[in-house]
């Protein structure tokens, strides 16, 4: 073969893959429901994806996925087919506050569902048999959301999430070291510490202390596991899961509440986000009770973080994306062991670098 033809068959093979891209999702959404061999039962299952209004992300457009634009208020352009949190009950003009806690919140008021979960735009969880590499913050790596990574990650498999899910109280992703999510890469030990390394980065000094008094006020049942998990050395990040209702709605009246008093009494002109990274506190502490004190089901997942989700619009983008990510993997493969992750030397480098 030669140099001409080996190449013109390359493109054309990157072509078809994109364009079955570009119309895979829509197949998918005709034949989802009909994946079902008759007789098996379907769980109305609602996995609601954080979706910001200045992106236009790619989606999975599956029955099981609901994609929500966050803080849809502030949309001036207000032309996006993606639902936005600002119908009905809702807190979408908060959303500079509670960041995704919007959605979670429109969900819980205005969607009735056997199972509630939620994702963020750039992080799904996965439901993939097989266990893949993690990186920073125990989450997989991935540099764009392609049909290639919803088929990898079992994202696009609606009968299998509805198998998998059916069988557990909750889905949840595996924890994370709270030693390497302290922030400047302080040294800690507990949740707590790490959570206070960011005392006057995120919020502002002494909100723990605060939420752990509105918990005695107000939850008084999950003051003993708030204690029990803020002492511990693991972290459950990034408010993503399934559960089922009963546990979404208790979940529900258990945070906001909460993260709304922490508005009233904490500096949330100067940290704004502050109520959300308590929400996301709540998140962990609830997940924690449910399996220590009441001995829930729960199935860990893989966490993917893709960083980048905007749509693929050609096939020379998506040509161009599959090439950089054989590139990425094999440079990382190499980097990550001369240069370990949360390394004295790896930090020095990246200060080098950003002196360039």
């Amino acid at each position: 073969m030669t140099r001409f033809s080996f190449f013109a068959l390359l493109q054309i093979v990157f072509f078809v893959d994109k364009k079955i891209a570009l119309y895979y999702n829509k197949i998918i959404v005709w034949i989802g429901d009909k994946t079902f061999k008759a007789g098996e039962k379907m769980s109305n299952i609602r996995i609601f994806v954080s979706h910001r209004i200045d992106i236009d992300s790619e989606t999975v457009d599956t029955p099981v996925y609901f994609p929500v634009r966050c803080g849809a208020v502030y949309d001036e352009e207000g032309n996006s087919e993606i639902q936005g949190d600002d119908t009905g009950d809702n807190i979408s003009k908060l959303r500079m506050s509670f960041c995704e806690f919007t959605v979670q919140y429109w969900a819980w008021k205005n969607v009735d569902a056997d199972y509630y979960g939620l994702c963020h735009y750039r992080r799904y969880l996965s439901f993939s048999d097989k266990h893949y590499k993690n990186t920073a913050f125990n989450m997989v790596r991935e540099l764009r959301l392609t049909a290639h990574e919803k088929k990898k990650y079992h994202l696009d498999d609606t009968k299998k999430i509805n198998s998998v899910v059916q069988k557990y109280d909750m889905i949840i992703p595996v924890v994370a070291k709270a030693s390497e999510m302290s922030y400047n890469r302080a040294e800690v030990e507990t949740l707590r510490e790490m959570w206070e390394s960011y005392n006057g980065v995120y919020f502002e000094q002494g909100i723990i202390d605060k939420m752990f008094s509105l918990i005695k006020e107000l939850s008084p049942e999950y003051y003993n596991s708030a204690c029990e998990y803020f002492s511990s050395e693991y972290h459950r990040a990034f408010n993503c899961y399934i559960m089922k209702k009963e546990l979404f709605v208790r979940m529900c009246e258990f945070q906001f509440p909460i993260m709304n008093r922490i508005m009233e009494i904490t500096d949330c002109k100067t940290y704004e986000r502050a109520p959300g990274y308590i929400g996301e506190m709540l998140n962990g502490i609830f997940i924690h009770y449910m399996l220590t004190v009441e001995n829930r089901s729960a199935k860990e997942t893989q966490l993917v973080f893709f960083v980048n989700t905007k749509k693929i619009d050609s096939a020379k983008e998506y040509y161009r994306y599959r090439i950089h990510a054989v590139a990425d993997k094999a440079v990382r493969s190499v980097a990550d062991k001369i240069f370990p992750m949360y390394s004295p030397r790896r930090e020095k480098v990246k200060k080098l670098l950003r002196l360039k």
